[in-house]
């Protein structure tokens, strides 16, 4: 049931998920950023190459995958409706349509909706990189993300204590716990009849706020426990 969350942890018997943890956080960081300096052919290449990796080895379903796909979707969505202003602004300038002839404003109006490829190289590299690291975050529990960091901060400290670990490890794990409080939010705004509008999020995002705050509070006081 909270699997479809935002980067959740999803327990399986996998190869990588048995992978230590401080190998994939280093794979994380390296390919994910690496994707960033790819062709834009070998992003839109890898993209689905992943995407089916994911289903048929990983076995994330398709919900999973929609769900860590969101925030490049909506950045798509975003960057198009402002694009799209910006040239309905050009277009309808009092310089430009006195430059142009009546003919091609009339056929040149339909240009405006249609997306430019200027984007799609970042469009490419965000998507490929943003697979990599939900792949790595579905399949390395906190546990594994605190093993691995400690392994990695005693390795450059020559030292036998990692202090700093647990709140890499936490900080990590906030992410999907924001999706988790958010979906529950969401889960109980619409039992009450509630509907999508500037009013939802006004009233949910202050409570998401607190929760947020609550949850960092209490694991902060965990983590001084522990280390008395």
């Amino acid at each position: 049931m909270e699997n479809p969350h935002f980067f959740q942890y999803k327990t399986q018997k996998t190869f990588l998920h048995e992978l230590p943890g401080w190998i994939k956080i280093l794979l994380i960081v390296t390919l994910a950023v690496t994707a960033f300096y790819l062709p834009v052919t070998v992003c839109l290449c890898a993209w689905p190459i992943l995407i089916l990796f994911s289903v048929f080895v990983l076995h994330f379903t398709f919900s999973e995958i929609w769900s860590d796909s969101k925030p490049i979707t909506a950045y798509i969505f975003l960057l198009y409706f402002a694009t799209l202003l910006l040239n309905l602004a050009e277009h309808f300038s009092p310089t430009v349509n006195s430059l142009s002839l009546s003919g091609e404003s009339n056929g040149s109006i339909m240009k405006v909706f249609i997306p430019k490829l200027t984007y799609l190289p970042l469009f490419a590299r965000l998507a490929l990189s943003l697979e990599i690291t939900s792949i790595f975050y579905r399949t390395t529990s906190r546990g594994q993300f605190k093993d691995g960091f400690s392994t990695i901060e005693m390795f450059i400290t020559r030292k036998d204590r990692a202090p700093l670990s647990d709140t890499l490890a936490l900080a990590l794990s906030f992410i999907p716990r924001i999706s988790t409080f958010w979906a529950r939010l969401n889960r109980a705004w619409i039992s009450r009849g509630g509907k999508d509008s500037v009013l939802k999020a006004l009233y949910l995002f202050p409570k998401l706020f607190h929760a947020a705050l609550r949850e960092g509070y209490e694991k902060s006081l965990a983590i001084q426990n522990r280390s008395m």
